[in-house]
Formats: C-alpha cells, sequence, structure tokens
C-alpha cells in the first residue's frame, strides 16, 4: 500500500471517528408525537418513562428511547407541569397553542423552566 492510500485509509477512518463522537455529544431530547398533530419537544429531559398519563385517555402507539407516539386527550403530567392535551389545542401552564386547521402539524418545545417555543406549523 502506498503512502497516498494509506492516508485516505486513515483520513476516513478518522472522519468516521470524529463524527461518532460528535453525534454521541449531541443531546437527545424525549419528543412525544401525539394523535399525529402535535409534537412536543421535551428539552433535557431524555427518558420517555418520565410523561406521566392516564392510560384511559391515551394509548401508546409505538414507543423508542427518544419517541413516544400516543393516540388520545387530556392530561399528561411532566416534571411539575401539566400538558393538557386536546384535539386542537396544547396547554401548559398560562401558555396555550392552538390551530383549527384540520391537517396541520405543530412542533412546540417545552422547557424545564415553562417556557415554550412554538416550531413550524405544517400541512400533512
Amino acid at each position: 500500500m502506498n503512502r497516498s492510500k494509506l492516508f485516505a485509509a486513515v483520513f476516513i477512518v478518522l472522519a468516521f471517528v470524529i463524527a461518532w463522537w460528535m453525534v454521541q455529544r449531541v443531546p437527545h431530547y424525549v419528543t412525544l408525537h401525539i394523535n399525529q398533530r402535535w409534537h412536543i419537544i421535551l428539552i433535557e429531559e431524555n427518558k420517555t418513562s418520565a410523561v406521566k398519563f392516564n392510560t384511559t385517555n391515551f394509548e401508546v402507539i409505538r414507543e423508542d428511547p427518544a419517541n413516544l407516539w400516543l393516540s388520545g386527550n387530556g392530561e399528561l403530567k411532566w416534571l411539575e407541569y401539566v400538558i393538557l392535551v386536546e384535539n386542537d389545542s396544547v396547554s401548559l401552564n398560562s401558555h396555550n397553542i392552538s390551530t383549527s386547521l384540520p391537517d396541520a402539524e405543530v412542533n412546540i418545545m417545552f422547557y424545564p423552566d415553562g417556557r415554550v417555543t412554538k416550531g413550524n406549523l405544517q400541512l400533512k
């Protein structure tokens, strides 16, 4: 193997190791996908088990370490907050996000200090 091939191989392996290390350091927050409409990102939360809800109000469609897909309406509890989910609105404390568009998907970020950031509204 000549020097240029050796350099290319070392460069590719080093690039892969650096990319893998960077991906491991990126925070992966929990996202709640509710009724295929609301996508709530819980900032600084990394366990889906931290979200409590009544199983008579919500049905778990699917779950993985960073995502929880739910169907239903009612109250979710996260930290000391109550998240109220209805067909056309989501509330956290005094923050209320609503839409009358039936085909809308809304991205929302909830922070541990009670702040809310509304993201993009997308049509299905």
